[in-house]
């Protein structure tokens, strides 16, 4: 799968994915309804009304293993014991694939808002749990930092929230964390860290990003042995 919208697709194939008609507010009730699909082992929820947008809200994307078969390109079948295997193969015999940079036709790239004109609230980004300190723009949402001694490249799955329409901030401060390793040795340099965030790729970055893989290991190589041919990444010039 090349991005979100196949993982959707394959998702509905296998009854896996639930289209919700109906208008929720994205002030808690969103993240309720969520909440009691998902322990009673249901569907995927695609919020496509969500109150104050027209941007529909993916939830509880990877809470089954069927789920999590099909997003690491496997028979939906597949138990947990078997994508562990699978894992463990990739990463015991080295079948990693590093990612292949390209310079032409990005599709991220096709709409660019500079940030004199960003506003981060213009995203149906939902409070989902009472004590939670405001939104978040997500729990899929990969942060890319960089080793600056190495080249290292580590992808962390870190909970978003919104500061205000121009400021987003994620919790790196577990020290086991690789994004906090960076941020460390940043430091140390008296240097800020750069880093890029992205979403609603295939989500098997989000599986990737969110498992303990070694230091020094790209999680793009990971994910390039999984699905059996390499990441297409690109350098940002914003």
């Amino acid at each position: 799968m090349k991005d979100l919208r196949e993982w959707l697709e394959a998702c509905e194939k296998e009854e896996e994915l639930k289209r919700i008609k109906a208008e929720v507010d994205w002030d808690l009730e969103l993240g309720h309804v969520a909440t009691l699909n998902e322990r009673r082992g249901g569907p995927a929820l695609l919020f496509e009304k969500v109150k104050d947008y027209d941007i529909p809200v993916l939830t509880s994307a990877i809470t089954t293993p069927k789920r999590l078969a099909i997003t690491c390109g496997r028979p939906p079948s597949h138990s947990m014991c078997d994508l562990a295997r699978d894992w463990m193969k990739i990463m015991t015999e080295e079948k990693l694939i590093k990612p292949v940079e390209v310079k032409s036709n990005i599709p991220v790239m096709e709409e660019v808002i500079e940030e004199k004109d960003v506003n981060l609230f213009d995203f149906p980004s939902p409070r989902l749990y009472p004590q939670d300190g405001g939104r978040y723009l997500g729990l899929a949402f990969n942060f890319v930092t960089q080793d600056p001694e190495t080249g290292w490249t580590n992808l962390g799955v870190y909970r978003g929230q919104l500061f205000d329409e121009k400021t987003i901030g994620a919790n790196m401060f577990v020290r086991s964390k690789h994004g906090r390793m960076h941020m460390e040795k940043f430091a140390k340099k008296g240097s800020k860290m750069p880093a890029a965030a992205y979403c609603g790729c295939d989500m098997i970055h989000f599986v990737a990003g969110a498992t303990m893989v070694p230091e020094q290991v790209d999680e793009y190589d990971v994910i390039g042995g999984l699905m059996g041919k390499p990441v297409e990444v690109f350098t940002s010039d914003l």
